[in-house]
């Protein structure tokens, strides 16, 4: 009987769905006992077709109507639904879809979208399982035809109007849409299809199509903004038609799903084809304003104001095209700055309340992920998104209050006059409010126009900042804290040019970090961090250090757990920017100590102080290293219970795995002391030659975490780059059979040609970041230096996947790298053309560390330099070149390469139009 054909047996079949059912008992024996069962039951090929069977099937067999009851049968067919779900997904290596038989669930998964119609859980869960096949096992069988059956029929359910399939096709592409682009088998007869033709196809007639619900159309541009981003050809080709679509649905749709996919939609376009928005600018702007003032559901609202401020950060729309506008979205950004009224109502409520002696509750501290610098993370988000992360219970999750902040922010920043034209007469008048949440409001606004509108502010600032100090009396805490991160915003103008203000602004700040709200202290604390931050060393050596030290000192005593955690950043902080001296240290270790020595191994507190304690051991330098064994002994004691725990709760689920974040932290945190203690680190880490660690970081390689191998490869990288000695032979000794240098090289592999998760970019950023490390320290690298090239070109010339900016530049700089000692490798093959070597100069030309980028240039012109005639620069090629050497390169390192290339090019460079920058960087090179 073909798998297709498979039928259960009934017996084998209950057996099964009283597993399930004794799975989710509250009997923890029972409940154990049927986990050991139900791992037996794993080992049968047919285990994936029982689960599919039981999801699918449900509520048609016999055997199972009558032996459970409807609802009871409706949660054992989820739990099996799920399972199927999670076993796949969990199989890293495929080792059991390679024993399984998955010929039923391929052709009769779909089936469940129709037979649990009237289940939405059945559906969903359904629906997930579809997904899950698409993202693992499609991805890698593309010659699978039934892949392309399944896409077919699951078109075919939605032009019925079925809507869980098309949210699974919407979830599909949402994951998958890159891979439709490459070529599938589509039949027994192995005729090849790329699927993405038919699919843009299908989508665009469901547009159209009369009799299908809203509710469907909106997952159908849920789809195609999975397409937008690719920029194939089949769907190029009908963008015009596209927006014709979804400018009529803007006219006549009130659906609130389908008006969020249209702000993306229009998002996508600004950003990837804004030529075709242009002519459209006008009604687009006044349809996002009317849906951030009109529209009650904020979701729609935080949509239409992210495609303005998409709008407004987009670098190809010019100035001149966003100016006309400024006058309608200024206004709109302002009135929505404003608290909604039920978090006004919760924080008058509460506002009398003295919180700062109430211990705080665990499940009330967000995880701090510690400041630690994970290397060469050019991701979104940064100091934009700061301006105000945690405004207490109410208000913790980004929203349309933030959006607009960080709308206005951008915009004040390309167009301060003109924002301040329309902005401050408006700002000025609801400043003395009588109405608190206007006047919290108000100063959020100049806290957010700070940055852009500061020399504009100038007149005002003078009598501003003053009125600001004064409003740290108020007796709203939400205006407290308001203006505690707005004049930290105003930190630049009075610590570069005005620091008369200095300590008027200053003391205040520190007096409120006393505050009798927690919410307050949390913000005065961040201020006061600001300041450190953007304080010259010699400033806080001389004006501040003892002020500030006095403040330290008040806060250990008085702060709870949650504010503790700032006040750690804050210190730490200070500790960077100055060298404690002995009055210092008095101050700040015995609180710190006490902490370390009275904190258990799993308080999450712990992590966030060793990272001060790290910045404190590098201020402190050789006087903490006494104290640096017993630091990383903790933190490496801690991880390795961590990954032990996890390795065991594999054969016994009644195991508690700790928390992620304990693995990260203390990854960061020894990664934290090797940045701070450098090569005095090795003989800590490796003390008595114990290479456990090694092995440990092997693990978390394979951690399906991505912030875990993130931490991981940043501290592998940061090794090989400030260890020598003993470290090669390390990594080429032989740890349980495997050397584990290959096992590293393995793994960087994987993360670099597999990862295509969006939210696993700073993975990819860190495994192609620390493979450029070790191509330029390590010998070992040798013999895997052809492999590992040839992955790092793959991904610089794929045309397959939509790169993030961050990969982009570490591929340009570790291909740079490469060719510092193996030039050979890319001076011939794909790299070796002219096309190739504009696109590295374009991935480069933004770095700004000077020893990167000169380091990747000094490859990079090794590899040009080899490469003889094979290849006619053009004359475009040639100016990135040479505008590349001529910032943030320092070519005093490389100056023989320099002087053979400009020698080998001197009468094309004569012909160039080059910029002053440029030609004095050549005038070095002229003797």
């Amino acid at each position: 009987m073909s798998s297709m054909q498979w039928s259960p047996d009934q017996t084998s079949l209950l057996q099964l769905a009283t597993l399930l059912r004794d799975c989710m008992s509250s009997n923890g024996p029972l409940r154990s006992q049927a986990m050991e069962s139900l791992k037996t039951f794993q080992l049968q090929p047919e285990f994936f077709n029982y689960l599919c069977y039981i999801l699918i099937e449900g509520e048609t067999d016999s055997t199972l109507i009558a032996s459970f009851a409807p609802l009871e049968l409706s949660n054992y067919r989820a739990t099996a639904g799920m399972l199927l779900k999670n076993t796949i997904l969990d199989d890293q290596n495929e080792g059991i879809l390679k024993r399984m038989d998955l010929g039923y669930v391929k052709g009769h998964i779909v089936s469940g979208l129709y037979h649990s119609s009237g289940n939405a859980l059945l559906t969903n869960v359904t629906g997930i399982v579809i997904t899950t096949l698409f993202s693992t096992y499609y991805r890698q069988h593309r010659d699978d035809w039934s892949g392309v059956k399944i896409l077919m029929e699951l078109l075919e359910l939605t032009s019925q109007g079925n809507m869980g399939s098309i949210k699974a096709l919407s979830k599909i592409m949402e994951d998958s849409a890159q891979f439709f682009q490459l070529d599938w088998i589509a039949n027994e007869n192995k005729q090849s299809v790329k699927p993405i033709e038919f699919l843009v196809e299908q989508f665009f007639q469901f547009l159209v199509k009369e009799d299908l619900s809203e509710g469907v159309k909106a997952e159908v541009v849920k789809c195609l903004n999975c397409v937008i981003p690719l920029q194939c050809q089949c769907f190029v080709v009908r963008i015009e038609e596209f927006l014709e679509i979804i400018f009529r649905f803007a006219q006549i749709s009130e659906n609130n799903e389908i008006r969020i996919q249209i702000c993306i939609a229009l998002g996508h376009l600004l950003e990837f084809r804004p030529d075709k928005l242009v002519n459209h600018l006008g009604g687009i702007i006044q349809f996002m304003i009317h849906l951030i003032g009109a529209v009650d559901d904020e979701k729609v609202s935080i949509e239409a104001c992210e495609f303005l401020h998409g709008f407004v950060c987009n670098s190809n729309i010019p100035k001149h095209i966003l100016q006309p506008f400024v006058t309608e979205i200024v206004p709109v950004l302002l009135s929505k700055m404003v608290y909604d009224e039920d978090s006004i109502l919760i924080m008058e409520a509460s506002n009398d309340t003295d919180d700062a002696v109430l211990e705080d509750k665990d499940e009330d501290i967000k995880p701090i992920a510690p400041r630690i610098v994970k290397k060469r993370d050019n991701t979104e988000g940064g100091d934009d998104e700061d301006e105000d992360d945690d405004e207490g219970d109410v208000d913790t999750q980004w929203n349309l209050r933030k959006c607009s902040a960080s709308t206005l922010d951008a915009l004040t920043n390309i167009l301060p006059r003109d924002v301040m034209d329309v902005a401050f007469p408006f700002l000025r008048e609801h400043l003395t409010s009588d109405r608190w949440f206007i006047r919290e409001a108000t100063v959020l606004a100049l806290g957010a126009m700070a940055d852009g509108g500061m020399k504009y502010f100038h007149d005002q600032l003078p009598t501003l900042i003053p009125f600001l100090v004064e409003q740290l009396k108020d007796q709203w805490a939400p205006v407290r804290k308001m203006t505690c991160w707005t004049l930290s915003r105003f930190s630049p103008w009075i610590l570069q040019d005005h620091t008369e203000f200095l300590i008027p602004v200053l003391e205040p700040i520190l007096r409120t970090l006393l505050d009798k709200k927690k919410d307050v202290q949390e913000s005065a604390i961040s201020s006061v961090a600001v300041f450190i931050e953007n304080c010259d060393p010699e400033l806080i050596e001389t004006l501040l250090y003892n002020e500030l030290l006095e403040s330290f000192k008040n806060c250990f005593q008085f702060y709870k757990k949650k504010n503790l955690i700032i006040l750690y950043d804050a210190v730490g902080r200070f500790a960077e920017k100055v060298e404690l001296d002995n009055v210092g240290m008095e101050v700040v270790l015995p609180p710190l100590i006490n902490k370390w020595t009275s904190l258990p191994d799993n308080d999450k507190e712990l992590w966030p102080l060793l990272e001060c304690l790290s910045c404190v051991a590098s201020s402190l330098g050789d006087k903490f290293l006494p104290m640096a064994p017993e630091v990383y002994g903790r933190a490496f004691r801690i991880l390795c219970h961590c990954i032990e725990l996890e390795r065991k709760s594999q054969a016994d689920p009644t195991i508690v795995v700790p928390e992620k974040d304990f693995v990260i932290t203390s990854l960061d945190l020894i990664d934290g002391l090797i940045q701070g203690m450098g090569p005095l680190c090795e003989n800590i880490i490796f003390a008595q030659d114990d290479t456990t660690l090694l092995k440990v970081m092997v693990e978390c390689l394979q951690d399906p975490v991505h912030e875990v191998r993130q931490s991981t490869l940043a501290l592998l990288g940061d090794m090989v780059y400030f260890f020598n000695g003993r470290l090669e032979i390390y990594f080429t000794a032989s740890v349980e059979g495997k050397e584990v240098f290959s096992q590293f090289l393995k793994f960087i592999g994987t993360e670099i040609i597999h990862n295509d998760d969006n939210e696993g970019v700073s993975v990819v950023i860190n495994a192609i970041w620390s493979l450029g490390i070790i191509s330029v320290k390590l010998n070992c690298f040798n013999e895997f230096v052809i492999d590992m090239s040839r992955i790092i070109l793959d991904l610089f010339t794929t045309s397959t996947r939509v790169l993030d900016s961050g990969i982009i530049e570490n591929l340009g700089i570790t291909i740079g790298r490469i060719g510092v000692r193996y030039a050979e490798i890319y001076a011939s093959g794909e790299f070796a053309s002219d096309s190739n070597w504009s696109k590295w100069c374009d991935s480069v030309k933004d770095v700004e560390a000077v020893e990167e980028k000169s380091e990747a240039f000094m490859g990079f012109l090794k590899i040009v330099n080899l490469t003889g005639e094979q290849v006619k620069i053009s004359s475009v090629t040639l100016q990135k070149i040479i505008k590349g050497l001529s910032i943030n390169v320092d070519p005093t390192v490389f100056l023989q390469d320099v002087y053979t290339f400009l020698v080998k090019h001197s009468s094309e460079v004569q012909s160039l139009n080059l910029s002053n920058e440029e030609i004095t960087f050549l005038q070095n090179f002229n003797n």
